[in-house]
């Protein structure tokens, strides 16, 4: 935004005290002018004062009138945007008057750990599911903190504690309107895939072995059973399911390893996941992303093609 700025002479008829310590400056922009009184250093005054100053310079002028401050604090700033006076500092400005406000966007922890070269440990698994929440049900879109709490049925303060872990990895946004916070993704699909990749570990807790039942058929497909539903691997032959940390299925003991051989391969390997798979679940499997983590550190070289065919051939 280009502006002229122009040196001014101090309104007359002004009493001392207004024009006391300030510098008068008329700028052109936008179309339009206005008349900057300029404060030099942070300034003590009330905001009632200011606002009675302003006024007065505006009858003498008879043009708008905005205050400028080399240095102004986060408290000087939020009330005079609170008592609707115009002003315009280094890092900031609120001209109503041209409809128009800036304020210079604070580091976040992702560009200061970025800047100083820190390495972030993987993610909690907690705030992994809140990740895949939000990668897969928000999208492009926004969610104030409030709302993602109750859908994902968590208390405030979890979900505060789950943002901070991926805004300092730099993974969504927060915004401000009105009393909400709102978050959103940092970036979309497979860049925010990408991005997040050496901050996520694979889901799996444990595995256990065991006999097969109806019961399984509601829970999503795991493993190479999964990967062999979205590409051309060959699927195993015992089936494959996940569930999460706190299901029945979770407190089955497995069955022996060397006993296997009397069950002619008719068992289940059922993986223990540290968050509940079902939430994410994808036409009765797992999702990519997750399954792309559990196996990523497959020795099984036909696994990893498959892994990066599904995630080419993946609709983020």
């Amino acid at each position: 935004m280009q502006c002229e700025i122009r040196p001014a002479d101090g309104p007359k008829g002004l009493p001392f005290y207004i024009s006391q310590g300030k510098a008068f400056h008329e700028i052109h922009v936008l179309g339009g002018r206005f008349l900057l009184v300029s404060y030099v250093g942070a300034s003590s005054l009330r905001w009632q004062t200011q606002k009675k100053i302003l006024d007065q310079i505006e009858l003498n002028t008879n043009m708008p009138v905005a205050l400028g401050f080399d240095v102004l604090n986060e408290t000087q700033r939020k009330g005079l945007v609170q008592t609707k006076i115009p002003y315009v500092s280094a890092s900031s400005f609120f001209l109503p008057f041209l409809g128009i406000a800036y304020r210079k966007q604070r580091k976040t922890s992702s560009k200061n750990n970025q800047e100083r070269n820190v390495t972030l440990p993987k993610l909690t698994a907690s705030a992994q599911a809140f990740f895949l929440f939000i990668m897969y049900k928000i999208k492009d879109s926004k969610i104030s903190k409030s709302e993602a709490a109750r859908q994902n049925n968590l208390t405030p303060m979890s979900v505060s504690r789950y943002c901070r872990e991926l805004l300092d990895r730099g993974l969504i946004n927060e915004t401000k309107e009105g009393n909400s916070t709102l978050i959103s993704c940092s970036e979309i699909g497979r860049m925010l895939f990408d991005k997040a990749l050496p901050y996520l570990d694979s889901p799996i807790k444990k595995e256990i072995i065991l006999l097969p039942s109806q019961a399984f058929n509601s829970l999503p497909k795991a493993g190479e059973t999964a990967l062999s539903e979205v590409s051309l691997l060959v699927p195993p032959k015992e089936s494959l399911a996940a569930c999460g940390p706190h299901a029945n299925f979770a407190k089955e003991k497995g069955l022996a390893v060397e006993n296997l051989g009397f069950f002619k391969n008719s068992f289940v390997r059922l993986q223990i996941w540290k968050y509940d798979p079902a939430p994410f679940a994808m036409d009765g499997r797992i999702d990519i992303v997750s399954l792309y983590l559990s196996l990523k550190d497959s020795p099984n070289e036909r696994v990893q093609a498959c892994l990066k065919e599904m995630l080419e051939k993946a609709q983020w």
